[in-house]
Protein backbone atom coordinates (compact mmCIF):
# COMPACT_ATOMS: atom_id res chain seq x y z
CA UNK A 1 0.00 0.00 0.00
CA UNK A 2 1.51 3.39 -0.99
CA UNK A 3 2.45 5.56 1.98
CA UNK A 4 2.78 9.34 1.96
CA UNK A 5 4.58 11.55 4.52
CA UNK A 6 2.53 14.66 5.33
CA UNK A 7 4.00 17.71 7.07
CA UNK A 8 2.04 20.56 8.65
CA UNK A 9 2.68 24.32 8.81
CA UNK A 10 0.61 27.49 8.91
CA UNK A 11 0.08 30.42 6.55
CA UNK A 12 0.32 33.61 8.62
CA UNK A 13 0.25 37.36 8.13
CA UNK A 14 3.50 39.23 8.48
CA UNK A 15 3.55 41.76 11.35
CA UNK A 16 3.99 44.76 9.05
CA UNK A 17 0.59 44.26 7.42
CA UNK A 18 -1.59 47.32 7.00
CA UNK A 19 -5.05 47.61 8.54
CA UNK A 20 -6.57 47.08 5.08
CA UNK A 21 -4.66 43.81 4.71
CA UNK A 22 -5.76 42.64 8.15
CA UNK A 23 -9.40 43.23 7.24
CA UNK A 24 -9.11 41.49 3.87
CA UNK A 25 -10.40 37.95 3.62
CA UNK A 26 -7.74 35.26 3.82
CA UNK A 27 -9.39 33.24 1.05
CA UNK A 28 -9.16 36.10 -1.45
CA UNK A 29 -5.55 36.84 -0.51
CA UNK A 30 -4.30 33.26 -0.76
CA UNK A 31 -6.03 32.76 -4.11
CA UNK A 32 -4.41 35.89 -5.48
CA UNK A 33 -0.88 35.18 -4.26
CA UNK A 34 -0.73 31.52 -5.34
CA UNK A 35 -0.46 32.35 -9.01
CA UNK A 36 0.57 29.52 -11.39
CA UNK A 37 1.84 32.05 -13.94
CA UNK A 38 4.62 33.16 -11.57
CA UNK A 39 7.89 31.30 -10.99
CA UNK A 40 10.61 31.59 -8.34
CA UNK A 41 14.19 30.34 -8.41
CA UNK A 42 15.84 28.66 -5.44
CA UNK A 43 19.28 26.98 -5.59
CA UNK A 44 19.11 26.69 -9.36
CA UNK A 45 15.62 25.19 -9.41
CA UNK A 46 12.68 26.95 -11.04
CA UNK A 47 9.60 26.42 -8.87
CA UNK A 48 6.00 26.96 -9.89
CA UNK A 49 2.45 26.05 -8.93
CA UNK A 50 -0.31 24.15 -10.63
CA UNK A 51 -3.66 25.93 -10.92
CA UNK A 52 -5.06 25.78 -7.36
CA UNK A 53 -8.72 24.89 -6.82
CA UNK A 54 -11.31 24.57 -4.08
CA UNK A 55 -11.83 20.97 -2.98
CA UNK A 56 -14.36 19.58 -0.50
CA UNK A 57 -15.82 23.05 0.19
CA UNK A 58 -13.28 24.60 2.56
CA UNK A 59 -9.93 23.42 1.25
CA UNK A 60 -7.65 25.04 -1.30
CA UNK A 61 -5.50 22.44 -3.05
CA UNK A 62 -2.70 22.43 -5.59
CA UNK A 63 0.76 21.21 -6.49
CA UNK A 64 4.18 22.80 -6.11
CA UNK A 65 7.17 21.56 -8.07
CA UNK A 66 10.32 22.47 -9.92
CA UNK A 67 11.86 22.02 -13.33
CA UNK A 68 15.60 21.54 -13.72
CA UNK A 69 17.03 21.63 -17.22
CA UNK A 70 20.00 19.68 -18.54
CA UNK A 71 21.33 17.47 -21.30
CA UNK A 72 22.72 13.98 -21.39
CA UNK A 73 24.59 11.86 -23.91
CA UNK A 74 22.89 8.92 -25.58
CA UNK A 75 24.34 6.50 -28.11
CA UNK A 76 22.44 5.75 -31.33
CA UNK A 77 23.15 4.19 -34.70
CA UNK A 78 23.16 6.42 -37.81
CA UNK A 79 21.97 4.43 -40.82
CA UNK A 80 23.35 6.95 -43.30
CA UNK A 81 26.83 7.06 -41.75
CA UNK A 82 26.71 3.41 -40.78
CA UNK A 83 28.24 4.31 -37.46
CA UNK A 84 27.45 4.64 -33.78
CA UNK A 85 27.05 8.27 -32.76
CA UNK A 86 26.68 10.26 -29.54
CA UNK A 87 23.59 12.46 -29.27
CA UNK A 88 22.88 15.29 -26.82
CA UNK A 89 19.25 15.12 -25.67
CA UNK A 90 17.11 17.18 -23.34
CA UNK A 91 17.06 15.58 -19.89
CA UNK A 92 15.13 18.12 -17.86
CA UNK A 93 13.54 16.73 -14.71
CA UNK A 94 10.21 17.68 -13.18
CA UNK A 95 9.19 16.88 -9.59
CA UNK A 96 6.13 18.02 -7.64
CA UNK A 97 4.22 17.46 -4.39
CA UNK A 98 0.64 18.15 -3.36
CA UNK A 99 -0.43 20.70 -0.76
CA UNK A 100 -3.73 21.52 0.97
CA UNK A 101 -4.70 24.72 2.81
CA UNK A 102 -7.60 24.79 5.26
CA UNK A 103 -9.19 28.19 4.53
CA UNK A 104 -10.72 28.39 8.02
CA UNK A 105 -7.64 27.58 10.14
CA UNK A 106 -4.94 28.68 7.63
CA UNK A 107 -3.11 25.39 8.25
CA UNK A 108 -1.28 23.83 5.31
CA UNK A 109 -0.49 20.12 4.84
CA UNK A 110 1.97 19.00 2.17
CA UNK A 111 3.77 15.94 0.88
CA UNK A 112 7.50 15.46 0.62
CA UNK A 113 9.28 13.23 -1.88
CA UNK A 114 12.86 12.76 -0.67
CA UNK A 115 15.46 13.32 -1.91
CA UNK A 116 13.94 15.54 -4.60
CA UNK A 117 11.57 17.63 -2.44
CA UNK A 118 12.25 17.71 1.30
CA UNK A 119 10.45 19.65 4.02
CA UNK A 120 12.80 22.64 3.86
CA UNK A 121 12.83 22.83 0.07
CA UNK A 122 9.01 23.02 -0.01
CA UNK A 123 8.88 25.65 2.74
CA UNK A 124 11.68 27.69 1.15
CA UNK A 125 10.01 27.72 -2.27
CA UNK A 126 6.56 28.51 -0.83
CA UNK A 127 8.02 31.42 1.15
CA UNK A 128 9.49 32.91 -2.03
CA UNK A 129 6.13 32.58 -3.79
CA UNK A 130 4.34 34.33 -0.92
CA UNK A 131 7.07 37.00 -0.63
CA UNK A 132 6.58 37.84 -4.33
CA UNK A 133 3.45 39.73 -3.22
CA UNK A 134 4.64 41.86 -0.28
CA UNK A 135 1.47 43.94 -0.57
CA UNK A 136 -0.55 40.89 0.53
CA UNK A 137 1.87 40.13 3.37
CA UNK A 138 1.66 36.35 3.87
CA UNK A 139 4.33 33.83 4.83
CA UNK A 140 4.57 30.19 5.88
CA UNK A 141 5.46 29.43 9.50
CA UNK A 142 6.60 26.13 10.98
CA UNK A 143 4.76 24.39 13.82
CA UNK A 144 6.91 23.00 16.62
CA UNK A 145 5.89 19.71 18.24
CA UNK A 146 6.90 18.55 21.75
CA UNK A 147 10.66 18.12 21.99
CA UNK A 148 10.46 15.60 24.83
CA UNK A 149 9.69 11.94 24.15
CA UNK A 150 7.34 11.50 27.10
CA UNK A 151 5.37 14.61 26.16
CA UNK A 152 4.80 12.91 22.80
CA UNK A 153 3.86 9.61 24.52
CA UNK A 154 1.17 11.37 26.58
CA UNK A 155 -0.44 12.66 23.38
CA UNK A 156 -0.80 9.29 21.65
CA UNK A 157 -2.59 6.03 22.46
CA UNK A 158 -0.16 3.27 21.42
CA UNK A 159 3.63 3.15 20.99
CA UNK A 160 4.35 0.53 18.33
CA UNK A 161 8.09 0.91 17.74
CA UNK A 162 11.04 2.47 19.57
CA UNK A 163 14.55 2.93 18.20
CA UNK A 164 17.55 4.51 19.91
CA UNK A 165 20.90 5.18 18.22
CA UNK A 166 23.29 5.33 21.17
CA UNK A 167 26.76 6.82 21.65
CA UNK A 168 29.24 5.94 24.36
CA UNK A 169 29.20 8.43 27.25
CA UNK A 170 31.93 10.92 27.97
CA UNK A 171 33.90 10.48 30.16
CA UNK A 172 32.70 7.24 31.84
CA UNK A 173 29.81 4.92 32.67
CA UNK A 174 29.38 5.96 36.30
CA UNK A 175 25.69 6.04 37.26
CA UNK A 176 24.63 5.06 33.73
CA UNK A 177 21.63 2.71 33.32
CA UNK A 178 22.43 -1.00 33.27
CA UNK A 179 21.13 -1.40 29.72
CA UNK A 180 23.58 1.25 28.48
CA UNK A 181 26.49 -0.45 30.24
CA UNK A 182 25.54 -3.81 28.72
CA UNK A 183 25.19 -2.49 25.19
CA UNK A 184 28.23 -0.22 25.08
CA UNK A 185 30.71 -0.79 27.89
CA UNK A 186 30.44 -4.60 28.01
CA UNK A 187 30.94 -4.83 24.24
CA UNK A 188 33.60 -2.07 24.07
CA UNK A 189 31.45 -0.37 21.43
CA UNK A 190 31.45 3.30 20.52
CA UNK A 191 27.95 3.10 19.04
CA UNK A 192 24.92 0.82 19.44
CA UNK A 193 21.35 0.65 18.16
CA UNK A 194 18.44 -0.55 20.26
CA UNK A 195 15.17 -1.35 18.50
CA UNK A 196 12.00 -2.85 19.99
CA UNK A 197 8.59 -3.11 18.35
CA UNK A 198 5.15 -4.70 18.48
CA UNK A 199 3.94 -7.11 15.84
CA UNK A 200 2.28 -5.35 12.89
CA UNK A 201 -1.44 -4.95 13.55
CA UNK A 202 -1.08 -5.32 17.33
CA UNK A 203 -3.24 -2.94 19.36
CA UNK A 204 -1.08 -3.25 22.49
CA UNK A 205 1.51 -0.63 23.39
CA UNK A 206 5.17 -0.93 24.29
CA UNK A 207 5.96 -0.44 27.98
CA UNK A 208 7.82 2.88 28.16
CA UNK A 209 8.14 3.04 31.96
CA UNK A 210 11.24 0.87 32.47
CA UNK A 211 14.01 0.13 29.96
CA UNK A 212 12.75 2.67 27.41
CA UNK A 213 12.58 5.37 30.09
CA UNK A 214 16.19 4.68 31.08
CA UNK A 215 17.34 4.89 27.46
CA UNK A 216 15.39 8.12 26.85
CA UNK A 217 16.84 9.71 30.00
CA UNK A 218 20.31 8.80 28.79
CA UNK A 219 19.52 10.16 25.33
CA UNK A 220 18.29 13.49 26.67
CA UNK A 221 21.79 14.05 28.03
CA UNK A 222 22.95 14.21 24.41
CA UNK A 223 24.02 10.60 23.87
CA UNK A 224 21.22 9.21 21.68
CA UNK A 225 18.84 9.91 18.83
CA UNK A 226 15.35 8.60 19.58
CA UNK A 227 12.81 7.63 16.92
CA UNK A 228 9.40 6.18 17.81
CA UNK A 229 6.21 5.21 15.98
CA UNK A 230 2.75 5.29 17.47
CA UNK A 231 -0.99 5.46 16.83
CA UNK A 232 -3.63 8.02 17.73
CA UNK A 233 -7.23 7.67 16.55
CA UNK A 234 -5.99 5.10 14.05
CA UNK A 235 -3.46 7.52 12.52
CA UNK A 236 0.27 6.82 12.46
CA UNK A 237 2.41 9.24 14.46
CA UNK A 238 6.18 9.70 14.42
CA UNK A 239 8.59 11.09 17.01
CA UNK A 240 12.16 12.00 16.09
CA UNK A 241 14.33 13.68 18.72
CA UNK A 242 16.23 15.47 15.93
CA UNK A 243 13.09 16.76 14.24
CA UNK A 244 10.65 19.08 15.93
CA UNK A 245 8.29 19.38 12.95
CA UNK A 246 5.01 17.44 13.07
CA UNK A 247 4.76 14.74 10.41
CA UNK A 248 2.23 12.02 9.75
CA UNK A 249 2.49 8.99 7.48
CA UNK A 250 -0.77 8.08 5.77
CA UNK A 251 -1.68 5.01 3.75
CA UNK A 252 -3.25 5.52 0.33
CA UNK A 253 -5.28 2.42 -0.62
CA UNK A 254 -4.89 1.32 -4.23
CA UNK A 255 -5.77 2.43 -6.80
CA UNK A 256 -4.16 5.72 -5.76
CA UNK A 257 -6.29 8.05 -7.88
CA UNK A 258 -5.77 11.83 -7.68
CA UNK A 259 -9.09 12.34 -5.88
CA UNK A 260 -8.28 9.63 -3.35
CA UNK A 261 -4.89 11.18 -2.53
CA UNK A 262 -6.45 14.65 -2.07
CA UNK A 263 -9.13 13.15 0.19
CA UNK A 264 -6.65 11.41 2.49
CA UNK A 265 -4.42 14.49 2.80
CA UNK A 266 -7.48 16.57 3.68
CA UNK A 267 -8.57 13.98 6.28
CA UNK A 268 -5.09 14.17 7.88
CA UNK A 269 -5.35 17.98 7.98
CA UNK A 270 -8.83 17.86 9.53
CA UNK A 271 -7.58 15.66 12.35
CA UNK A 272 -4.39 17.65 12.97
CA UNK A 273 -4.43 19.67 16.19
CA UNK A 274 -1.40 21.99 16.60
Amino acid sequence: MPQVSIFFSRIVSKPQMTMFQVLSRFENNIKEVLNPDKTVTRYGRTWRLSQPKIYEDNFFVGKLGYISSGTEKRTDYDEEKKDFIELSIDSRQVHYVRWVIDLSTHLIAFETKPPDIEYQSFVGAMKLILYARPDIGLTIEGIIEPAKFFEWVEDIEIVTKFTASLRAPNPNYENRPKVIQQLLRDTNADFAKLEVSKEKGSMETLDTDKTIREVVTYGEEGYATIVAHGLKNGDQKLFNSKRKIPVQRIDIPAPATADKIWHYIIEALRKFKP
